[in-house]
């Protein structure tokens, strides 16, 4: 009868726990229901606590059962070997019982907090899910020294099985809860996304309107306010060539008064304001509190902003996509404060459209200029892709050599191409544009060695090496050092004059001088040629070296010149087909376009000059040789061909624009010409040659 009573003490307890668990009471209020229910049927004095594992598994944490000021002491105990008690029991995975632990020489250093708390026998038991999954232990203390019993092990037993599946039932309702709050928190930030770019819309659509120039500065600095939640906001322009820093002109404001805007109508380089601070660093700068700022210490701009009632501001510059700082956008408070984060990169996207304002000094038609960027970048992408084409298959008798080197080539292009976007097409790295292009061909990474220092190539320059490094490792791979096992290539590049890059092939087969040019050959040496640079193969018997040359100068990404779709007049057919004795110009530096063109008009009987890849060069050429017409493109390296242009009408030379922008890109004064928009194939270009000699017969 003893015993059922007793079961039914420790059943009522279980039941007990599992009713508070289930009615989502706090994990230590339920435990302690099993603390109580285990001191009560043990007798009286002993004492039973619960431990849960710290999140790195490798510690233990009082939860329920003993004092806090024993809790706060065991707090932490490690997980070991070395351990005792619970620490031991949660390493070894058994329970741990000690009888006395007067006796037990792992316990000396802990006696005294025995004693403190009148215990003489610890037993711990691992507490595990129903998994398996270790999550804590439990602690029995008797007053009297005890060596456990059967009865004991059971007890014990349901009191952790019992507690192994509230905790874990517990630790999943809390991982629930915290999926719950980020998932709401996540919600939370998609709807102050939706919100920004909701008024970010609503902002574009005002500063796109046909409002005159000084309605669209009020609608930004109204604009900048809002996003802001600024009691003040001014929108300067910059005049570089006042004094030696500049000098900032303020356009338009809202919230200061007459005399604010009297005073902040000019702001000079040494001013003390947030202003001026950005014009002496190039960067934003931030007063939090005006009283307290360091840059602002002791200047006549401190006291004007506190007795304006201004106590925090900001200013972002303006730059241009040239990297050009034309202006500032100015935002104050009338108390101490940090803008956040988000509040920051809302107003930087306006800061953005603001600087071509700005500079422009009209309307910003930022999306317009975007995708007409991206229209001429997918043109001009376009034709290369199709020069590889015809240029590969020109060279490959068989289809199956055509796919591979077309192949090759047009995943060498599209692993640029993702190189730079993940850069924002601001430029790449010449190593990782290196390893990029050759590791494929290299199975073993040890036989690819490079050196140089950092590199940033903008993206023209980045895009003409990528196929030279392609080349040379198809080249490699098929027939040179990486061609056998013993092959090597190095790879070493320094800044001297320019950016000199050397490719070194040893250990490959013995290398024979080539009776003619290949297409990859010619290639390499047109791209070095269209950075306005060289290539040079030297061909050892025990390997071949190429020495490449280009300039190179820092170049920051910029947005071309907009572009309107314009329809081009026809002229008068004629026979087109034969070009055999006339001599023309073609001026591009996209090299494999260049090629391509070029052996259009040559498959036609022309005798052609070029490609020419820089804007001297054509000038010298025109200088010096005469020709039937020209083809020319829009611009070179990111400069107007304006000069090439003017040379040829001055000769009289017949020439027309090879582009994938439309006549607002062309040069001002010759936007009359006729254009070969991009990609064209060889029929278009031979066509265009003879109207352009058909144009000038008498």
């Amino acid at each position: 009868m003893e015993q059922l009573q007793d079961r039914e003490v420790w059943l009522s307890g279980q039941r007990q726990a599992f009713a508070s668990a289930l009615n989502d009471a706090p994990l230590k209020e339920t435990l302690d229901i099993l603390v109580e229910t285990a001191t009560s049927a043990l007798g009286e004095g002993t004492r039973a606590a619960f431990f849960l594992t710290g999140p790195d598994g490798a510690t233990l944490h009082h939860i329920a059962g003993m004092p806090d000021d024993y809790a706060l002491v065991v707090d932490g105990l490690r997980v070991g070997s070395e351990s005792l008690a619970c620490g031991l029991a949660a390493h070894s995975g058994q329970a741990v019982l000690t009888a006395d632990v007067y006796l037990d020489p792992l316990w000396k250093p802990w006696v005294w907090l025995a004693d403190k708390y009148q215990y003489r026998a610890c037993w711990s038991f691992p507490i595990n899910t129903s998994t398996g999954h270790f999550v804590g232990t439990f602690s029995v203390y008797w007053p009297e020294p005890r060596e456990a019993v059967g009865c004991d092990i059971d007890r014990a037993a349901l009191i952790t099985q019992t507690a192994g599946v509230i905790i874990s039932r517990f630790k999943e309702a809390e991982e629930r809860r915290r999926a719950e709050q980020a998932l709401l928190e996540t919600q939370k930030q998609l709807e102050a996304e939706l919100a920004d770019s909701e008024l970010l819309r609503q902002i574009s659509l005002e500063l796109a309107g046909d409002d005159g120039e000084d309605a669209l500065y009020q609608k930004l600095v109204g604009a900048a306010a809002q996003i802001m939640k600024s009691d003040v906001c001014t929108v300067q322009f910059l005049h570089p060539e006042r004094g030696v820093a500049g000098e900032l002109e303020m356009l338009a404001s809202t919230g200061l008064d007459a005399r604010g805007i009297e005073y902040w109508k000019w702001v000079r380089g040494d001013s003390g304001c947030t202003c001026g601070e950005v014009l002496r660093t190039g960067k934003r700068a931030i007063a939090e509190d005006v009283e307290t700022c360091s840059f602002m210490a002791g200047t006549p701009d401190r006291d004007v902003l506190l007795g304006g009632g201004i106590r925090a501001g900001q200013t972002t510059p303006l730059i241009t996509r040239d990297g050009k700082l034309v202006g500032m956008i100015s935002t104050h408070w009338g108390k101490p404060h940090r803008p956040s984060e988000r509040e920051l990169r809302m107003l930087d996207i306006i800061a953005r459209s603001a600087a071509d304002l700005i500079e422009r000094r009209r309307a910003a038609e930022t999306q317009r200029l975007l995708l007409n960027e991206l229209n001429h970048r997918v043109k001009n992408t376009l034709a290369v892709v199709q020069a590889m084409a015809s240029r590969t298959l020109a060279r490959s008798p068989d289809p199956k050599d055509f796919a591979k080197a077309f192949g090759g080539r047009v995943q060498s292009l599209a692993k640029i191409h993702d190189l730079l976007s993940a850069k924002s097409w601001e430029g790449a790295d010449l190593k990782d544009l290196i390893q990029g292009q050759i590791s494929a061909g290299a199975s073993d990474e040890t036989r690819l060695k490079t050196s140089g220092p950092a590199v940033r190539l903008d993206p023209q320059m980045a895009l003409h090496l990528a196929l030279i490094m392609h080349e040379l490792g198809t080249n490699a791979t098929k027939y040179g050092a990486l061609s056998v096992a013993t092959g090597k290539v190095s790879i070493d590049w320094r800044i001297e004059d320019g950016l000199r890059i050397r490719w070194s092939e040893l250990g490959g087969p013995r290398v024979e001088p080539a009776a003619s040019l290949g297409f990859g050959t010619t290639l390499i040496c047109q791209s070095a040629r269209g950075q306005g640079g060289d290539a040079q193969m030297t061909a050892l018997p025990e390997g071949i070296i190429w020495d490449i040359s280009v300039p190179y100068i820092v170049k920051s990404s910029a947005i071309k010149l907009p572009v309107t779709k314009t329809e081009e007049k026809p002229a008068a057919h004629m026979e087109t087909r034969n070009l055999k004795g006339r001599r023309i110009l073609v001026v591009e530096d996209e090299p494999l376009i260049g090629m391509d063109i070029v052996a259009s008009l040559e498959d036609a009987g022309a005798e052609v000059e070029g490609p020419v890849a820089t804007i001297d060069e054509a000038c010298a050429i025109i200088a010096d040789t005469r020709f039937d017409a020209a083809l020319v493109d829009a611009n070179l390296h990111g400069r107007p061909v304006g000069p090439i242009a003017a040379a040829l009408a001055e000769r009289a030379v017949p020439f027309a624009f090879a582009t994938g922008y439309d006549r607002d890109g062309l040069p001002e004064d010759f936007r009359d010409r006729p254009i070969l928009g991009k990609p064209a194939g060889p029929e278009q270009v031979v066509e265009m040659v003879g109207r352009l000699i058909a144009s000038s017969s008498p």
